[in-house]
């Protein structure tokens, strides 16, 4: 197997255990919490998912950051020093400049390291779906796939991962600039579950707004099965903002629609994300034939 590293960042929701067996090296983001700064890399004992979520519903305020250029070269240069090449699978540029920072970085390292191979590759997915595509590459790599064709892989599928989710506090969405404060005030009164997307430029797109959790939970199924691809879907992920319970219920509705999903990693939802969308968000994560889902 070719001697390369694969990295990606905090918004892929790589927990520390799934990120040891993929041999995947996430790199942090930062974040504040109530005036609290955090790098964030997992969720772990003194950053908990309980405690994020909890916080947000006791009306703190989290703020995310973009990732600096120092931060990266700490973590990208370390194996190109030991003779190894890099692939990093970057958030989204549509809703983040951080990649901005790391093609900078990686420019740099090239010109450092010209013996060695770098690239920074824009996944144009985000949370969860980042999260499938990164997993999915991981196997891959694991498997003996070379440093090229695994670039290829990624950039082929980026643009078939659909993120299909739904938000519960529409609050969140209305202090982010994403929809009015007459319509949060509206919505929230009426049980308006809006359900979004991350559309081929990376960016997040409102496909339809349900009425109600159980609408909104039958949509996503209903996109599934309208657009899944079952040839590349034997693993799927389900995302969920500290609501194990509803992702359960999701996963099981999973297994008795779709028989050809072998595997569903069910994840929460980090801060990085979560503090853009809040407590109770739903995704379902999967390889499709129209990335908007419609």
């Amino acid at each position: 197997m070719e001697n390369y590293v694969l990295f990606t960042d905090a918004t892929a929701e790589l927990g520390r255990e799934m990120a040891e067996q993929l041999d995947v090296r996430v790199i942090p983001m930062p974040l504040d919490l109530d005036g609290t700064p955090y790098e964030f890399s997992y969720f772990d004992d003194r950053f908990s998912v309980s405690f994020f979520y909890n916080a947000m519903r006791a009306g703190k305020f989290a703020h995310t950051s973009q990732i600096n250029e120092e931060t990266y070269r700490a973590y990208l240069e370390a194996p190109l020093k030991e003779g190894k090449d890099v692939l990093y699978l970057c958030f989204t540029s549509g809703l983040s400049g951080t990649i901005q920072a790391a093609q900078r970085c990686v420019e740099a390292l090239q010109r450092a390291y010209p013996e060695r191979r770098i690239r920074c590759i824009d996944t144009l997915c985000a949370s969860v779906g980042q999260l499938l595509l990164v997993y999915q590459a991981a196997l891959r790599r694991q498997n003996g796939m070379d440093y090229e064709a695994l670039a290829g892989w990624v950039e082929e599928h980026k643009q078939r991962v659909c993120h299909c989710f739904k938000v519960d506090d529409l609050d969140h969405l209305r202090r982010g600039g994403r929809i009015s404060a007459t319509t949060a005030v509206v919505g929230s009164a009426l049980q308006i579950k809006p359900i979004l997307v991350v559309d081929y430029e990376g960016k997040l797109q409102t496909i339809a707004k349900c009425r109600g959790k159980k609408r909104a939970q039958q949509f996503l199924l209903d996109s599934m099965a309208k657009f899944a691809l079952p040839a590349e879907n034997d693993t799927i992920v389900i995302g969920h903002g500290d609501t194990p319970a509803e992702a359960e219920e999701l996963a099981q509705a999973v297994k008795q629609r779709f028989p050809y999903v072998q595997k569903i990693l069910t994840v929460p939802i980090g801060p990085i994300i979560g503090a853009h969308v809040g407590p109770g968000m739903l995704a379902l994560i999967f390889f499709g034939t129209s990335k908007v889902c419609k």
